[in-house]
C-alpha cells in the first residue's frame, strides 16, 4: 500500500515556536552522529537492531543529501533526542526525511519542533514546495504534519478514504487535498461529516 504524501506550499502561515529550555538544534558533524541518528529513527523508521548502515542506505547513499548542511538533531542538554533531515532535490522541491524522535523523548509534543526547522529551510532555500511521505500508523507524526501546515496529496487511488478516516481520527472536519502537481484539488472531510451527509 502506498504511503500518504503531503506537501508544505511556500507562504504557509505558521508558529514560530520558541525551544523549551535546555534544547537546542544542531547539524550532522562526526561519525558519532549516525549512532545518535540511528537511535532517534528505532520508532519505526529504521529496526531496533540497525546500525550505522542505516544511516548510510537512507542519507549517505542519498546523491541530493550533503549530510553537512541537510541532517539536523533537535538537541536536549547537547545530546541528539530527534532528527530531521531536509534536501533539495534537482526539480528545486523539498524533501522532509526520515523524521525520528528517541523512544525515551517521544509523546512530549516536540514532533513541531522538527517541522519547524524544515519550514524554516524551505524558506530560505526558495523551494517550490516540501513534500514528505509517512503512514497512517504513525499517528502523531501525521497530526503534527497537519499541524504544521502540510497537506494531504491525491497522487494514488484510494487516498480520498484513507485521508477521511485519518481526519476522522483527529476530530479535523476538513482539510484541501492537492493534486500531485501541488496544484488545489479539493476539500475533504472527515468520515463522520461525510456519512451524516454535513
Amino acid at each position: 500500500m502506498a504511503q500518504l504524501k503531503m506537501y508544505r506550499l511556500p507562504g504557509t502561515a505558521y508558529e514560530d515556536y520558541e525551544l523549551p529550555d535546555g534544547y537546542s538544534v544542531s547539524k550532522y558533524k562526526t561519525e558519532k552522529d549516525k549512532t545518535d541518528w540511528v537511535e532517534c529513527c528505532k520508532n519505526g523508521l529504521v529496526g531496533d537492531d540497525a546500525d550505522k548502515k542505516a544511516f548510510d542506505r537512507a542519507i549517505t547513499d542519498n546523491e541530493n543529501i550533503d549530510v553537512f548542511n541537510d541532517v539536523f538533531f533537535l538537541d536536549y542538554k547537547g545530546e541528539h533526542i530527534g532528527t530531521v533531515t531536509f534536501f533539495v532535490n534537482e526539480k528545486n522541491i523539498g524533501d522532509m526525511h526520515m523524521v525520528g524522535i528517541r523512544n525515551d523523548f517521544r509523546g512530549r509534543g516536540l514532533a513541531k519542533y522538527l517541522s519547524l526547522i524544515v519550514i524554516k529551510e524551505m524558506e530560505s532555500r526558495g523551494v517550490k514546495y516540501a513534500l514528505l511521505t509517512t503512514d497512517e500508523w504513525r499517528k502523531g507524526a501525521v497530526k503534527s504534519y497537519l499541524s504544521a501546515g502540510f497537506l494531504p496529496v491525491k497522487y494514488d487511488r484510494g487516498m480520498i478514504p484513507r485521508w477521511e478516516a485519518v481526519l476522522e481520527d483527529y476530530k479535523i472536519d476538513s482539510v484541501l487535498m492537492l493534486r500531485n502537481n501541488a496544484k488545489p484539488f479539493r476539500v475533504i472531510y472527515r468520515s463522520g461529516l461525510k456519512k451524516r451527509g454535513e
